[in-house]
């Protein structure tokens, strides 16, 4: 029966496999890169250190909510590409790449003028080395927006892996301008905070001269600076929804959260630090699904495929298949994962009680965030908003009212909760859409 059922699917599982194997690789890239910032930024002092992982979350949380931007590309592009209407693809690039280019800029000019004073509003951070780091490191956010546009048109060249040599380096680029710039090695000036934020720059330069290189040699069309209005329309047009839905979910609940959580002991804020932490891991091969799902989705979308919500449930079983087998490993090896982070004798064992629940009530936020992906890519952006949206609100009443009996378990019920009411709404919604009669829009009609 399995026998079969892969040999039904073959094509697709090469099709997600394609995407989500390069993916994978550029999660754990990323992870190691992160890393090494880390321990060179670690080297010079408690302040910097701090101030370092404060202006980073900053520009963070800038970069995610801007660079959604480029995902609207990857739904249009994708459409477009599918339909193998290449000059409108091509256009779709221009554009999103132009407005990323322009929006970069522009940030880059409001942080030259108003860092200083936004670190110390919002974060109570009057660090001058901070603003310095931020003036530097801000560049990086049009430069995030550059590669996440060329992300998306090798994902719908099914060519993400030359991704991996971009990715690769950045990291190698990165990790030598922060040593030799952080300390003032072999003749470099010593410019601590500074230097670790110019060697991020130096890396997503590199980074995008790999891309530019492969981008020219796969001769589709020639990149120009332009805005092609009707194409500007529909990506901003996906964009504000796709925007608001994910401050939604990853601000204002992630805060929600962290305000009933604040509220706890200390030891039971640290084990949830160790718990998201440890989370993340199994989130890679999540996010990489959710993101083919997207993709391949949009394109069969665009060719007026009858079977384009398919993906969305070869990803869920693929991305199953996948997180139970790692799920059952971080808990086995629970202690030693758990010791690498934090050797409190409290806080180990209120992971190590808590963790197992969690790991499984995640599984089901591998659910929604697939079945989300595919309804944003076939038009349905708005409906995931709203639903979305009340979803949350619910969901934070009833972390609240579980924190006061369970505490940390509470938490992680009331995450479950969530991930369920999103999923079974968003299943209803994907086979409502495609067991209706009328076929996905034309190119024409995108």
């Amino acid at each position: 029966m399995i026998k079969q059922w892969l040999h039904k699917n073959s094509s697709d599982f090469r099709l997600i496999r394609n995407l989500v194997v390069p993916m994978l690789f550029l999660q754990l890239l990323q992870l190691l890169f992160q890393l090494g910032d880390q321990a060179i930024v670690g080297r010079l002092g408690l302040q910097e250190f701090a101030a370092v992982g404060i202006v980073s979350s900053f520009i963070f949380l800038i970069t995610g909510t801007i660079g959604i931007l480029c995902a609207a590309f990857n739904i249009i592009g994708g459409r477009y590409f599918g339909s193998n209407d290449i000059s409108r693809f091509g256009r779709a690039f221009n554009t999103s790449m132009t407005l990323s280019i322009i929006i970069g800029v522009l940030f880059e000019l409001l942080l030259v003028a108003a860092g200083q004073w936004m670190l110390r509003v919002i974060y109570d951070l009057d660090f001058t080395p901070a603003a310095h780091y931020l003036y530097i490191s801000g560049i990086s956010m049009g430069m995030n927006m550059v590669l996440f546009n060329f992300s998306a048109y090798f994902k719908n060249l099914n060519k993400a892996k030359l991704l991996t040599f971009s990715f690769a380096a950045a990291g190698v680029v990165n990790l030598f301008f922060d040593y030799v710039l952080v300390f003032g090695k072999w003749g470099f000036p010593r410019l601590g905070m500074s230097g670790a934020a110019a060697g991020s720059v130096a890396g997503y330069a590199a980074s995008i001269l790999v891309c530019i290189y492969f981008f020219r040699k796969s001769n589709l069309f020639k990149f120009s600076l332009q805005i092609d209005r009707p194409i500007a329309r529909q990506l901003l047009k996906l964009y504000f929804p796709m925007a608001l839905q994910d401050l939604i979910e990853y601000t204002l609940f992630a805060m929600g959260t962290m305000a009933v959580i604040s509220r706890m002991d200390p030891e039971l804020i640290a084990a949830y630090t160790v718990l998201t932490t440890l989370l993340e891991i199994i989130m890679i091969p999540m996010y990489c699904f959710s993101g083919s799902c997207m993709t391949l989705t949009a394109q069969a979308y665009g060719q007026q495929q009858t079977r384009y919500t398919r993906y969305s449930y070869l990803s869920l079983q693929l991305m199953l298949i996948i997180s139970i087998p790692l799920t059952a490993i971080v808990v086995s090896f629970s202690y030693p994962l758990i010791r690498v982070i934090t050797d409190t004798g409290v806080v180990i064992s209120l992971v190590r009680h808590v963790l197992p629940l969690a790991l499984a009530l995640n599984l089901l936020n591998g659910l929604q965030m697939i079945m989300k992906s595919a309804l944003q890519a076939i038009d349905l952006e708005q409906w995931v908003l709203v639903f979305s949206g009340i979803v949350y609100a619910v969901s934070l009443g009833i972390i609240y009212v579980l924190v006061a009996k369970l505490e940390l378990t509470g938490v992680y019920l009331g995450f479950g909760a969530s991930y369920l009411f999103l999923a079974l709404g968003y299943l209803y919604k994907l086979k409502g859409r495609a067991s209706a009669t009328h076929p996905p829009l034309s190119s024409e009609q995108i």
